[in-house]
């Protein structure tokens, strides 16, 4: 039971952590300079981190398209092959 208790608690005590790294705007007063440049960088954050999930996607997609169109292409050099 006590082991129990210590590795749930070394858990939450882990996951506190985890989100540590998000940036809180609220200790600065709304519409101040701070508070606008901070919620900026926020937005700037988010928006090349979804570029660039975006930009991956595409990339894995069009070289599933790539290998998709050389098997085809390669399927069909071989049945010429084989008919001549």
């Amino acid at each position: 039971m006590n082991k129990i208790l210590i590795t749930f608690g070394l858990i939450l005590f882990a996951t506190n952590f985890a989100f540590s790294n998000e940036t809180k705007c609220l200790d600065f007063k709304k519409f101040s300079k701070e508070y606008i440049k901070c919620n900026a960088d926020k937005i700037k954050n988010a928006t090349i981190n979804k570029t660039n999930k975006i930009k991956e996607g595409a990339i894995k997609k069009t070289e599933n398209l790539k290998q998709g169109t050389k098997e085809l292409v390669n399927k069909a050099k071989n049945k010429i092959k084989k008919e001549k």
